[in-house]
């Protein structure tokens, strides 16, 4: 074999929801390195797509959480962020308005900071809600754990229905 050549061989083993990669590099020399991998959120499996002994390339899906729960905190986070994104555009109507009146001398100081915080308020909520519908979409994406690197499955501990 040639010096310059370098092949990679990723052992595998899936316990618990954790994958355990033992990792082989040759090149005239070997090391072993482990890295733990587990989804970055929680909830059931609802499936293990891989057994023993059998070959992965890298973005293999490996094992899916039950999605169901993730897609309904997607959900009520979008209808969060629309009725928020409702609130901003009445506020900030109101807020021109009353802006409007104040220059015609026919709203009080008073009429237009109230106008003003409201404004303020429903952009805070809007931006918050933006935010965690954000955070919503990116959980529902990681429901699937996936391969890092070409590997062979050594051992699959974890099974379906496991938290």
């Amino acid at each position: 074999m040639d010096k310059k050549t370098k092949t990679k061989s990723i052992k595998t083993n899936i316990t618990a929801g954790v994958l355990v990669f033992f990792l082989i590099a040759v090149s005239g020399s070997a090391f072993a390195a482990e890295r733990k991998l587990a989804f970055p959120v929680s909830g059931v499996i609802a499936q293990v797509m891989v057994k023993a002994g059998q070959a992965v390339k890298a973005g293999a899906p490996l094992a899916r959480l039950d999605i169901r729960p993730l897609e309904a905190k997607k959900s009520a986070a979008d209808a969060r962020l629309k009725a928020a994104e409702s609130r901003l555009k009445f506020a900030r109507q109101n807020r021109d308005r009353v802006r409007q009146l104040f220059d015609d001398l026919s709203a009080s100081g008073e009429q237009m900071e109230d106008a003003e915080i409201k404004f303020v308020n429903a952009l805070s909520d809007s931006v918050r809600s933006k935010a965690r519908a954000d955070i919503a979409a990116w959980r529902l994406g990681k429901a699937t754990l996936r391969a890092p690197a070409n590997g062979t499955v050594t051992a699959v501990k974890g099974y379906t229905g496991m938290v």
